[in-house]
């Protein structure tokens, strides 16, 4: 049985409405969460995919995004060029970075200002471990949806990359 009284709630209210027992609703509801779960999954990724192609051909930038929400999902792609828990010398992001785009160092602070970037004052980068909340910050509305889906579980090593 569930301790979240809102979800005993919702459990309740689906087995007066059709009748099954709490092992069967509750089970239902989980099943209904999981599928809305995949679609909102699904959706961000296609949304991801068509903004990051529209600034990105072949091996290199074809254009830098000039308003925040479509750069914030170019930002989110270069994590893919990174690998979760690597300590890499500014040289090295200098040089994943300049093969993409020739102003690097913008990039690499771009990185580190949204927070998928690390450093410290030797010169060295990581992948955050952790992103931090957005919510209350000036980055929440222009997080992709595809950020809350995908990085936790790269960060961490449960997914690779999507390129």
């Amino acid at each position: 049985m569930t301790s979240r009284p809102n979800f005993k709630a919702l459990v309740r209210a689906r087995m007066e409405e059709t009748g099954q027992n709490f092992t069967s609703a509750r089970a239902a509801l989980l099943e209904e969460r999981a599928a809305e779960i995949l679609a909102q999954r699904e959706e961000a990724l296609a949304e991801h995919r068509l903004v990051v192609s529209r600034f990105f051909t072949g091996e290199k930038f074809s254009a830098w995004p000039s308003k925040r929400k479509p750069r914030a999902h170019v930002l989110l792609f270069l994590v893919n060029f990174f690998v979760p828990g690597r300590i890499y010398r500014e040289k090295e992001v200098n040089q994943i970075l300049g093969a993409l785009w020739g102003d690097f160092a913008y990039l690499r602070r771009e990185m580190v200002e949204y927070g998928y970037l690390e450093r410290n004052a030797q010169g060295d980068y990581w992948l955050t471990t952790e992103l931090e909340s957005r919510e209350g910050t000036i980055l929440h509305p222009e997080a992709p949806a595809w950020e809350n889906h995908w990085l936790p579980d790269y960060l961490v090593g449960k997914t690779g990359p999507i390129l």
